[in-house]
């Protein structure tokens, strides 16, 4: 029998640990760590349970509402900001000049690779940007088996950041252990080669060797999940039963670990004495930027006063 009490006041301590290491957790990932310090068991009830308690901490204001990702959804869209003349006018002009001061050539510019990030689950992107958005490469939610049109953009996106270049294109995939998690990297890859884009597809996470190591629990499963698992195709191939692992137990169970695979994933492709150079060439073209842009604007300024 659960002791909902002893765990709500668990809930709130782990949820600022997950944030102080710049993960934003889902719902998931908080019933992964729960389960992990042996407070709830890894069953259908009890992930049904931690979800309602949650749900009623959160009403309470025990845990920030802006401290769990939501794992399916987003909004888009946004009317523009209200602005004062002046204010425009200042803003513009601070902007123009930190823009030029900010003069960069692409952190990959000269290195031997071309790298994206992939991962099954959207709701884990937020937490994946917080830990290798200052390594500049592109990330991607999947959501699975992505749509042809979703690979058709991306296979455009890499082939213009391949074009007139000799670099190798790499993916580094994370998602859940399971019949569709592993069949979709061969999906990409084969989906990738239609369209004649050769691209090497990693998976990174989840591993059995990860599962191993870090001794992951299984996916809680119903009767439901049971049936829908035995009516994939792919489980007809799959080695391994009924015994599942979800990308959020390995950040659940090892946080700082999953960080370190995250980002050592990607760094591993990175020279840092290439991007010496790079900086170089930076600073140089940062000089040049400078000079040609208070030439052009003083051009500008003087043509529309004539006008």
């Amino acid at each position: 029998m659960v002791n909902w009490s002893k765990v709500a006041a668990q809930i709130g301590p782990i949820v600022s640990s997950f944030v102080s290491r710049g993960i934003i957790p889902t719902v998931r990932t908080v019933y992964y760590a729960l389960v992990s310090k042996e407070l709830i068991p890894n069953t259908r009830s009890a992930y049904q349970g931690s979800v309602k308690k949650l749900v009623s901490m959160r009403k309470k204001g025990d845990v920030d509402w802006g401290n769990i990702a939501d794992e399916t959804r987003e909004t888009r869209g946004e009317d523009e900001p209200l602005w004062e003349p002046d204010e425009y006018a200042k803003a513009y002009v601070k902007a123009y000049v930190k823009k030029l001061r900010g003069f960069t050539l692409p952190r990959w510019l000269n290195q031997s690779y071309y790298i994206e990030v992939w991962i099954e689950k959207f709701a884990l992107a937020r937490t994946f940007q917080n830990w290798i958005g200052d390594l500049n490469v592109v990330l991607t939610p999947s959501r699975g088996y992505s749509s042809w049109t979703f690979l058709w953009q991306a296979q455009k996106r890499i082939a213009e950041a391949l074009e007139g270049t000799d670099k190798e294109a790499i993916i580094l995939y994370f998602g859940d252990f399971d019949p569709s998690g592993r069949d979709i990297e061969r999906f990409i890859t084969e989906t990738l080669e239609w369209f004649g884009i050769s691209v090497e597809v990693k998976n990174i996470a989840v591993t059995e060797e990860q599962i191993e190591r870090y001794k992951l629990p299984s996916t809680p499963e119903d009767e439901k999940e049971i049936a829908k698992m035995m009516r994939d195709p792919r489980y007809k191939k799959w080695e391994h039963g009924l015994f599942r692992v979800e990308l959020d137990a390995l950040m659940a169970f090892v946080p700082e670990e999953f960080k370190r695979i995250v980002t050592e994933s990607v760094s591993e492709y990175f020279d840092d004495i290439t991007y010496g150079e790079t900086l170089e060439e930076q600073g140089v073209g940062r000089k040049r930027a400078w000079k040609l842009s208070k030439e052009l604007m003083r051009r500008v300024l003087e043509e529309d006063r004539e006008e």
